[in-house]
């Protein structure tokens, strides 16, 4: 049995409709897609314009940016990896925001950065 998921990106805080939802069909549970998810973004820097210095990986245009390259980097066959309404709900349902400054994941009760999720134990709770 697959254990599902949902990656969610919103371009502010207080958003209540993401601007992107993807449904991925296997490995959703933190230490799979969780920790794939939080090493992608752990190597990623928002910036508001484009420059020269920032045609390279490793830099999005704001939140919308951002979640295209999800989609460009993690669509890489047929089926698993879907785009999917706001209301579909898995059994672990990732939040991507940019907070203060900061890229910041929720599930279930976790909340932090990137490197956060990474030292975090789901058995622990």
């Amino acid at each position: 049995m697959s254990t599902r998921s949902t990656v969610k990106f919103y371009s502010e805080f207080e958003q209540e409709e993401p601007l992107l939802s993807v449904y991925q069909q296997c490995d959703g549970y933190i230490g799979g897609i969780g920790h794939s998810l939080a090493k992608w973004l752990k190597g990623k820097t928002l910036i508001n314009g484009i420059g020269n210095q920032t045609m390279e990986k490793g830099f999005a245009n704001g939140m919308g940016c951002l979640a295209a390259q999800y989609v460009a980097d993690n669509k890489t066959c047929i089926g698993s990896f879907y785009t999917t309404t706001n209301s579909n709900k898995q059994e672990y349902n990732y939040e991507v925001r940019f907070i203060n400054g900061q890229l910041i994941i929720q599930v279930g009760s976790f909340k932090g950065t990137p490197e956060e999720l990474l030292n975090y134990n789901e058995e622990e709770e």
